[in-house]
């Protein structure tokens, strides 16, 4: 019975780890990245982005505590940007406030040999004809004011935008990622459409683009769930059992 068991065990590790879909999660810090909203506010100079973060989900290569990657299915999760504004000319009319934008859900999208990701959607996250690609939801939430003489030409302040807001129908972009079977050293480039239907603004849409410039800040390998690595404890674990029920009956007779 000890045999049969062991061998049982070991069929079934061995099927896991032949479909495992190991993956390695990267931390980035977007804090070199600039932004550029109404073709007119480029962050920096006109504010500050005070932190910005995301983290990206890869096929892993290898097997267990793998650290390079592999082409396959990529996603990008925890966006996270906190920014203010400041724009314009004191007794002019100067725009400012905090804004705070971030990823609702996570996006999903084909991983090349280039190492590039494209994300995408129509609005209902059907993708945009690769089959894979989920564009990306926004949270934002923005309290901008207005101080100075020419401010009523500016809009009507103080404006404040709290909502998500779905992809853009039709909308695609692209990361590229580089150095990423080098830990401590992977970056990330890429732009990011922002768009805020008019119905949410003051009439108008509220576009914008982030250019991300990304640098590595830590990652961790995550075993696909049932893989080896998850199923050893429980393997471990039944063969001393039966070992243990198999002493037990040879020492009673």
């Amino acid at each position: 019975m000890l045999r049969t068991r062991v061998l049982v065990l070991v069929c079934a590790l061995l099927l896991s780890t032949g479909a495992t879909a190991d993956t390695v999660e990267i931390d980035f810090d977007f804090g070199s990245s600039t932004m550029n909203f109404l073709g007119t506010i480029t962050i920096p100079p006109d504010g500050k982005i005070n932190s910005m973060s995301a983290t990206s989900i890869l096929p892993a290569a290898g097997g267990e505590g793998a650290t390079s990657v592999q082409t396959g299915t990529a996603q990008l999760k925890s966006l996270m940007v906190d920014m203010t504004i400041n724009y314009g000319s004191p007794g002019v009319a100067r725009i400012f406030g905090p804004v705070i934008v971030s990823q609702v859900g996570t996006s999903t999208g084909p991983f090349t040999n280039t190492h590039s990701v494209m994300f995408g959607g129509m609005g209902t996250g059907t993708g945009t004809g690769t089959g894979t690609a989920l564009g990306m939801s926004l949270f934002v939430s923005a309290h901008l004011d207005c101080t100075g003489l020419f401010c009523v030409l500016a809009g009507d302040f103080p404006v404040t935008i709290v909502g998500t807001y779905p992809p853009l129908p039709g909308q695609v972009f692209t990361i590229t990622l580089a150095s990423l079977n080098t830990p401590g050293a992977a970056n990330v480039g890429g732009t990011m459409p922002i768009y805020i239907p008019p119905e949410y603004t003051t009439g108008s849409p509220f576009t914008g683009t982030i250019f991300l410039a990304g640098t590595e800040v830590s990652r961790t390998y995550v075993p696909e769930p049932g893989s080896l690595a998850q199923l050893m404890p429980g393997g471990v674990a039944l063969v001393a059992l039966s070992l243990r029920r198999r002493r037990s009956k040879g020492g009673s007779q």
